[in-house]
């Protein structure tokens, strides 16, 4: 179940909660733990430290909805989580899993032992989460406020995390759906784009610029370029992803003038971008890369 953007409110239908800055995922928890991404990843083996989380459910199998983060001074560590997202060497993995360990945040129960509860409202989903899942390091129950959202948020954003997500007590739980019911409340705007072009760099820098996509109604819209945010190292990184994907033209029309010496690329990648806002001819504005997102479709990626 996915979120539309809003600003803060106050409403004693909905409950408050804080919006993780991690990867989303289902948690499948039966003789064992299985975590899959919104597109069907398997994460369960970059997450050694989660593969015990089945021995928390009290009924199995259930399924929980919630995010993997990497918490460092309490809060989430999202360059944390990129730099074990990047790894798949066994022995590298699970060294990195006893020095900067993830953690999953559950918020929400899809299945109790094998009954499907996504029809049971969100307050009745909350408790039952409350009643089968035992916490501990590994595994966290996020927790929330009623009615008390404007307060929430200025407490949220105090704290220097990312934002808030709102969620109708009443509603159910649709799966694979955008609905309002659930309203996500950002500090910084950031979203996600389908990667679809790169500029050559400048000097000592091989990557000038990403070319970004949204995609809507079965077409790409470009989205405009970010040029920030990168490291040396994550430049080569991009550039290495990127090279068995290039094409020999782009999947929209280029605007004229604004894109220089492009390499057209497949949008096979998505990555999450922090931005003031969206202008009124649809481009970006101070855009900075702040990773790839392996959680997410570049279908996914519809503009704002």
């Amino acid at each position: 179940m996915l979120a539309v953007q809003t600003h803060p409110f106050d409403s004693s239908d909905y409950l408050y909660e804080i919006k993780w800055d991690g990867y989303r995922g289902l948690a499948y928890l039966d003789h064992q733990t299985t975590l899959l991404s919104r597109n069907q990843l398997d994460l369960t083996p970059r997450f050694p430290e989660l593969q015990g989380l089945h021995l928390r459910a009290k009924e199995k199998p259930t399924v929980l909805d919630g995010e993997i983060v990497i918490l460092q001074d309490g809060k989430p560590s999202f360059s944390a989580l990129q730099t074990r997202g990047k790894i798949s060497d066994a022995l590298k993995v699970k060294r990195l899993s006893r020095q900067i360990p993830a953690t999953f945040i559950a918020f929400d129960v899809l299945y109790k032992a094998g009954e499907n509860v996504m029809g049971m409202t969100t307050r009745e989903r909350k408790q039952l989460l409350e009643e089968i899942v035992e916490q501990g390091p590994d595994l966290i129950i996020s927790q929330y406020v009623v009615g008390s959202g404007v307060d929430f948020y200025r407490a949220v954003t105090a704290a220097g995390l990312e934002g808030m997500v709102a969620k109708r007590l009443d509603s159910p739980y649709l799966p694979g759906k955008r609905s309002p019911a659930w309203k996500k409340v950002r500090l910084v705007q950031s979203a996600e784009w389908a990667i679809c072009g790169w500029e050559k760099g400048e000097g000592k820098r091989s990557l000038g610029a990403l070319i970004l996509a949204g995609y809507q109604d079965g077409k790409w819209i470009y989205m405009g370029k970010v040029g920030t945010g990168f490291t040396r190292d994550e430049e080569d990184r991009l550039l290495k992803l990127l090279k068995p994907l290039e094409l020999p033209s782009p999947v929209f029309a280029p605007p004229r003038g604004e894109i220089r010496q492009p390499t057209w690329v497949q949008p096979a990648l998505v990555c999450e971008v922090t931005f003031s806002e969206i202008s009124p001819d649809g481009r970006l504005r101070h855009p900075s890369y702040k990773g790839i997102r392996h959680d997410k479709l570049p279908q996914e990626c519809a503009p704002q």
